[in-house]
This record gives structure tokens, C-alpha cells and sequence, in this order.
């Protein structure tokens, strides 16, 4: 399972994400899509993301899928579309950062 970061800009006015898009972009997931989870950032600072977790082993197919159900929830509710995709990709991360004595995995 790949974890992919939805980020958005957000819409000049301010106005915040609307509360059910992470069901949205659930009902718009199909089975080949692999979707297993979302989970919605609507906070995050410097910019909201949506994490998207779905059953995929290849980044690029992960990455693509993700950006893909983000393009039918604006299908679906058109307002999204305020909501700028800066980028749909996998979050790098150190391990090192995951322990908490800082060693290896």
C-alpha cells in the first residue's frame, strides 16, 4: 500500500475544504483504483492535503491514480475546482525520523 499526498491551493477568498471531501473522493473510487483509505488535512500549513492510500506497489501508478480521483471528486462537485492540485505524489520519508532512538530499521 502507497500513502499519496493530494496537495491544494487553496482559493483566494479563503474559503475551507469542504468538510466531506474525503467521502467524496471515496465515492468516486472504483475497484481497479485499489483505494483503501483517505484522510483530510484540511489545516495543514503551508498548504491542505489529502492523503490518499491505495493499494499500489508503483509510485508512478499510485501517484497517477490519486491525481485521477481527485479530477472526478471536481467532476462531481465542481466548487472543488477552486481548489488548486499543486501536486499528487508519495511523501518521502526517513526512518531515522520514525524511531525514537533515531537508529536504523
Amino acid at each position: 500500500m502507497l500513502l499519496v499526498h493530494l496537495t491544494l491551493d487553496p482559493p483566494a477568498g479563503g474559503e475551507p475544504l469542504p468538510h466531506d471531501t474525503g467521502s467524496l473522493i471515496r465515492a468516486c473510487a472504483t475497484r481497479e483504483d485499489g483505494l483503501e483509505h483517505v484522510s483530510v488535512h484540511a489545516a495543514a500549513t503551508p498548504w491542505p492535503v489529502v492523503g490518499v492510500f491505495l493499494g499500489r506497489t508503483d509510485l508512478a501508478s499510485a501517484e497517477a491514480t490519486a491525481e485521477r480521483l481527485w479530477r472526478r471528486a471536481v467532476a462531481r462537485r465542481p466548487r472543488l475546482a477552486a481548489w488548486r492540485l499543486r501536486r499528487a505524489e508519495v511523501p518521502l520519508l526517513r526512518p531515522e525520523l520514525l524511531r525514537p532512538d533515531g537508529g536504523e530499521t
